[in-house]
This record gives structure tokens, sequence and C-alpha cells, in this order.
């Protein structure tokens, strides 16, 4: 007689596929889509903070953590699954659960009830398939929790102290609204970006613009953008104001259009991230960022510029990015990947960026300095936010200081990157080794061979070249209580 070896339970199977659906966190990609698509504004910051403590706790435990500690899987009984080859702990599948669900559940507690019994039923599902000890899995859920409750700390604004000071900052007077205008411009031109992440906003911020008075006497397309020298006066010979709708590349592509004349930017942060915008300290509210364009006032603030050999000068208002930044930046702004995956774009853009990074060598000069380099990205930052709803800036850095702020990240194991990175999350943590923050006017970066450069965002410079600072080159339409130095 044979005798048939029991299969696995309907309990057991169910674990199977539970264990099997968090595998590389596709469990978590699609709570974050959920809460992307369900829960509004907060949903969406909650479905990003739990990716990224996602990418933090799978950094440290599958890192250094499994290989400090070299602990080999259970042999006690059969697994129910195929084991992994990696090491036994601590457990990855369980932090990544606990990390998700405590970043989320910080900006979005109504999702606590399901995100936290469920990371529990995915930490003892790799106790039940046998491929971890209990120990394993505690040991990951607590570093999960660590993961996800820095993130959410991070994720209130904090500041990146630089590793080079700023020189002495010349003193001036505090300012008021632009004496060249009396009054903010009646007349205006809207310049849209079909791609933008929220452009349906759109409609609501127009009614409220004609509600305020506002007439829209021309508007056109980001692609159209050669049109707008043509459009910047209005009939009686005054400036108009310029309203960018759209995220930092059609503000910045507006911004280089305006830079050093006396038309007026307006902003409708209708992008994903809208750094500029959150820099001047305008509303993300598409509603009440258009009510700011006739109850505010106008200010000059800086522009960064890009000097390349060849090429005309080329205005940025918030960052200038070589290397893995251009690669995420290619991916993010293509309409078909921005139609297939909505809010998840940048999310999907940045794991191609880090799949297909590649190092590049430069030489960075500043201050009589000369740094040669092995670097996988290089930001040179006009303003002083980055991360967009994570809240980050930059110690010691405004609009008006004259100085452009640089992270240089040089080239480093993915591990160690990630943890570099997220070492600029962590409030009061210098940055770690093999990363740059520096203040500086100037920086020249010359590279052995052309090298892409994206400028808020779009693939448009080369290097070698020079970025400087062009002060006061762009008014801009800002809160009453922006300082304007």
């Amino acid at each position: 007689m044979r005798l048939h070896k029991p299969g696995p339970s309907r309990t057991d199977e169910a674990f199977i596929a539970l264990t099997r659906a968090a595998n590389h966190s596709v469990l978590w990609l699609a709570a974050a889509a959920v809460l992307a698509l369900a829960g509004g504004r907060r949903g969406r910051r909650a479905a990003i903070r739990g990716l990224v403590a996602i990418g933090v706790a799978s950094a440290v435990a599958n890192g250094p953590l499994k290989f400090v500690f070299r602990r080999e899987r259970p042999t006690r009984r059969p697994a129910l699954i195929r084991k992994p080859t990696t090491y036994s702990f601590p457990s990855g599948h369980s932090a990544s659960a606990f990390a998700f669900a405590t970043a989320a559940s910080a900006e979005l507690p109504a999702a606590a009830p399901v995100l936290l019994p469920l990371a529990s039923a995915v930490a003892y599902s790799r106790v039940r398939v046998g491929v971890h000890r209990i120990q394993d899995v505690v040991a990951g859920g607590a570093l999960g929790v660590v993961c996800g409750a820095a993130v959410a700390l991070a994720s209130r604004p904090r500041r990146l102290a630089p590793i080079l000071p700023p020189p002495p900052r010349p003193s001036a007077p505090q300012g008021s609204p632009d004496p060249g205008l009396s009054r903010l411009p009646r007349d205006v031109v809207l310049v849209t970006s079909p791609n933008a992440g929220s452009s349906d906003g759109l409609s609501g911020a127009l009614d409220e613009l004609r509600r305020g008075g506002l007439s829209v006497a021309g508007q056109l397309e980001i692609g159209e953008i050669e049109r707008l020298s043509g459009m910047l006066r209005a009939p009686d010979g005054g400036p108009r104001l310029i309203i960018a709708a759209g995220g930092d590349g059609t503000v910045g592509a507006v911004a280089d259009c305006l830079a050093a004349n006396d038309s007026v930017l307006g902003i409708l942060p209708l992008g994903t991230s809208n750094d500029f915008a959150r820099s001047l300290g305008i509303p993300i509210d598409p509603r009440q960022a258009a009510a700011l364009l006739t109850q505010g006032k106008v200010a000059r603030v800086d522009l960064g510029r890009l000097l390349a050999p060849g090429e005309p000068p080329r205005h940025f208002v918030h960052a200038a990015t070589a290397g893995l930044n251009v690669t995420f930046a290619r991916l993010a702004t293509r309409a078909s990947v921005r139609e297939r995956f909505g809010y998840l774009t940048y999310l999907v853009a940045a794991g191609h960026a880090f799949r297909e990074r590649s190092a590049f060598d430069c030489e960075l000069r500043y201050r009589g300095r000369t740094e040669k380099l092995t670097l996988t990205q290089l930001s040179v930052m006009n303003a002083p936010a980055f991360a967009g709803s994570l809240g980050l800036s930059v110690e010691g850095s405004d609009l008006d200081d004259r100085l452009l702020d640089v992270l240089a990240f040089e080239d480093m194991p993915t591990h160690r990157l990630l943890l570099a990175a997220t070492s600029l999350l962590l409030p009061g943590v210098r940055p770690l080794a093999g990363v740059r923050a520096l203040h500086v006017s100037k920086l020249h970066v010359h590279t052995s061979k052309p090298l892409a450069v994206a400028l808020d965002g779009e693939v448009m410079g080369r290097l070698p070249g020079d970025f400087d600072v062009v002060g006061d080159a762009l008014r801009v339409v800002t809160p009453l209580e922006f300082v304007d130095v």
C-alpha cells in the first residue's frame, strides 16, 4: 500500500499565498496604489512615505544586517515554499511589512486597523511556511517599526546641515513688494502642461482666477514655449502676469523665458513635487494658489544658471541634476508612463533609475578647490525645498542667498547608496561618507565626455559646464509673508 504524504492544509495554503504576495513588496505596492487612489492627498503622502520606509528597511535588513549575523535558514522541518538563498536574520519581509504599515499609518491613522494586522500576518506567514524562525520575524518587525517611525518623523520639515559652511552673507534690509509694480498685473497668459501630476485641478484654479478679476488673454501648452516671448506685454505696454500651471519643469521653462525682464511669474502648482512653490510658501492647493495671484506680492528671487560651451545659457528655478536623476527624469516625464502608472510613476521611475544607474568621472571646482570624484548623482539646487511632500530642505539656504546648494553622491553599492540617501531624511544626522553637501556661489563641473543634465526635472542641458546664480533675476508672486532680501 502506497502512503501519500498529506499536502498543506487550507490554512497553510492561505499563508503561502500571503507570503508570496509580499515577495518583492508587491503586496505593499498594491496597498500604496489603493491609498494613493482612494485616500486623497493624505493617502498619496501615506503611500509615498510607506514605500520610502520599505526602501530604508529593506536596505538595512537585506544589506548589512544579514551579512553581519549570517544566520542560516531553519532546517528542523520541511518548508512549504522554496527557501530563499539569502540569510535568515532579520526577516526582510517582516521589516518591509512593518516599515510600510508604520509610516503609512502615521500619516493616515485610519489605515492602521488594516495595515498593522496585515503586516503581522505577513510576518507570521514567514514562520508558518518554514523559512524563518520567530526571532527572525520579531527582529525584522522591530526594525521595520523603527524605520517607519524614522521616515514619518523625517516627513516633518527638516534641514540638511552642509559639510562646507556658507560664506558670510551680505546684510540687507528685508524687502517689501517690488516697488516697480504698484499692483499685480491683471492681464494673464497661461502656460499649461498636459502631463502635470494634478492637471485635473486646473479648472477649479481657473474659476478662482476669474472670481479674482483676472483675464486670461492667451493660453499655450509648454510644448509651444517659444511663442511666449511674443506674449509678454499687455496692449497698454505693461508687463503681463505669466502663469505657469504645472510642476517644477513647467515653472522652470517659463522662468527661463522671463529671466531678467519685468514680466511677472505666477505659479499654479499642479505637479507631483512642486518643490519651487514649496520653497516660496505658495499653497499647494490649486484654488488657494490661484487666490494668491490676486492677493500676494511681487518678490524678486534668484535663478540658477547653467553655462555650457556652445549652448545658450539655461536658467533653473529649483535644481539641475546629472547621473541617477537624469535616468529617472527620462522615464518619469514620459507621457505613456504617466498614463499607465499615475501617482506611482515616480516610484516606478526611481526603481528603474537604480537598476540602470552608471557612475561618471568628473572634477568639481569651487572656491579655489578641485576634487576628482566618481559620482552616481550630482544635484545643484537653487531652491531649498526638495522631496515634495516629505518637506525636506537644506539648512542655511533660501531663494535670495546668492548661493547654490550641492549634493554629490559618490559611486557606491546599492545598499550603501540607499543608506546614504536615507541619512538625508533623518533629523540631526550629518551626511554619511560618500556624500558631499556644499554651499557655493559658483561651481565648475568638468567631464571628459558630454553628460546629460536635467533642469527642473526636464533633460535639456549638458556638461561640462559652469553653474552660477543670477541674483534677483525673476519676479514672482509670493505670499505677503515671504521675506524678499
